[in-house]
């Protein structure tokens, strides 16, 4: 259904076939044994947006909402629908599937939904204070110390860092994880290790799009736009890839990638832990799309600050590349850094939370489009909670960035935005 340049969708094209069945197995299934949790949450958002037209319809904006130009300002509505379903046939079984629905503007490239995670875990206990996690499908990397509400929200603002934006975009493991936890009387320890496929093209948006700011959860089989760079037309440098943007969660050349994590922590503490991960691309390209070698190191660290103050700092390094080698060109390599900074103050119903943002990339290549940037965001939130259920929101966003590759494409450059929001939340 459209009104007012809006799409609602609702059905199969929203969930699709693989979710459905998921959804059918677990609700038949659950009356039979085990236990059954539903989980949602529905948004609705009032907001005003400054800046250029967004990434996700075709322009060079870092939001998922903008305008025509620089400077230029834009009123509108947007919406989201999140469900979630965990089934515990025992103590040890876990099997969880989440799916998604935007409300978004019919012009908008991506799905209007679909699935975002379905995996099926193991976590029996070894001794009373060590247990082990396997886990198996399709989930997000555990490294986010921002996304810790259930169906991978955040309680702190209601627009991700910089960072956890990329990773719900692009980064989704599609395999098999390991870990131990030990939990002691003062200290909890993970560690974990994954071998995953199905994330070649993950880098595309990087070193393409550059660094963008949002909540939109990338689904799978989803293909997201590229932004209009010449180097897309036919018969030039990247002319091979596909015309209608990247599927990040696809494998490509039939080589798994790795990951391993560690994390310490203690209760009202502090919460530390580093990540690594390497998708293992071979650089070629498949289908129309390259296979993007991408390799990053994370560190995180969450710091309780008296009883009602938090900090949350999270930071990530490494490079991403395809085609040939740098001498052979035309490629691309860029070498990456990007982080945030918050702190959270909550008392009784409220929460008030500051946030920086900043991103540097490198362009290593010297061919083709300039992929260098850096930019930085600053972003204040307000949630007042006066039920389980109910959590009303209000944020506001200054991001302060510049993409040269626009320039290139004879677009502005500017990509400084501002975005004020309002959002009804209702948490089931």
């Amino acid at each position: 259904m459209i009104r007012g340049g809006v799409t609602i969708s609702l059905g199969p094209r929203s969930f699709p076939p693989p979710l459905l069945a998921i959804l059918a197995f677990l609700l038949t299934s659950s009356a039979a044994a085990g236990e059954l949790d539903l989980l949602g949450m529905v948004a609705a958002r009032g907001l005003v947006a400054e800046g250029q037209s967004a990434w996700i319809d075709g322009g060079f904006g870092r939001l998922t909402e903008g305008a025509s130009a620089p400077g230029d300002r834009l009123a509108a509505f947007r919406g989201a629908l999140h469900l979630g379903i965990d089934w515990k046939p025992s103590k040890t079984w876990l099997v969880h599937a989440h799916g998604v629905a935007h409300v978004e503007p019919a012009s908008y490239d991506g799905r209007r939904g679909g699935l975002v995670e379905a995996f099926v875990q193991f976590r029996p206990e070894l001794t009373p204070d060590d247990a082990l996690r396997l886990r198996a499908g399709v989930f997000f990397p555990a490294t986010s110390l921002e996304n810790t509400e259930p169906l991978w929200q955040s309680p702190y603002t209601l627009t991700l860092s910089a960072l956890n934006t990329w990773i719900g975009e692009e980064v989704r493991l599609s395999g098999l994880e390991a870990g131990w936890i030990h939990t002691g009387d003062r200290n909890r320890v993970e560690l974990a290790a994954a071998v995953f496929g199905a994330n070649d093209p993950a880098g595309a948006l990087v070193a393409w799009r550059g660094w963008s700011l949002g909540d939109r959860l990338s689904t799978v089989g989803e293909v997201l736009p590229l932004p209009p760079l010449p180097i897309f037309a036919p018969g030039a440098a990247f002319g091979d890839q596909r015309d209608d943007g990247t599927r990040p969660f696809e494998e490509l050349d039939s080589r798994p990638g790795w990951s391993a994590r560690g994390r310490w922590s203690r209760p009202e503490t502090f919460r530390i832990q580093g990540a690594f991960s390497h998708n293992r691309g071979d650089r070629g390209l498949h289908r129309g799309q390259y296979s993007w070698d991408t390799r990053f190191a994370q560190l995180g660290l969450e710091l309780p600050i008296g009883t009602s103050l938090t900090f949350v700092a999270e930071g990530a390094g490494g490079d991403t590349g395809m085609g040939p080698a740098v001498a052979g060109g035309p490629g691309v390599d860029v070498r990456f850094m990007v982080g945030y900074g918050l702190l959270s103050w909550r008392h009784q119903e409220w929460r008030i939370t500051a946030r920086v943002d900043g991103w540097d990339n490198e362009d290593r290549d010297g061919t083709a489009e300039p992929n260098q940037e850096s930019g930085f965001a600053l972003t204040s939130a307000v949630f007042w909670q006066p039920r389980e259920i109910v959590r009303l929101g209000a944020e506001y966003l200054v991001v302060r960035a510049a993409r040269p590759a626009a320039a290139f494409s004879g677009a502005d450059p500017d990509t400084d935005a501002r975005r004020a929001l309002l959002e009804v939340r209702l948490v089931f």
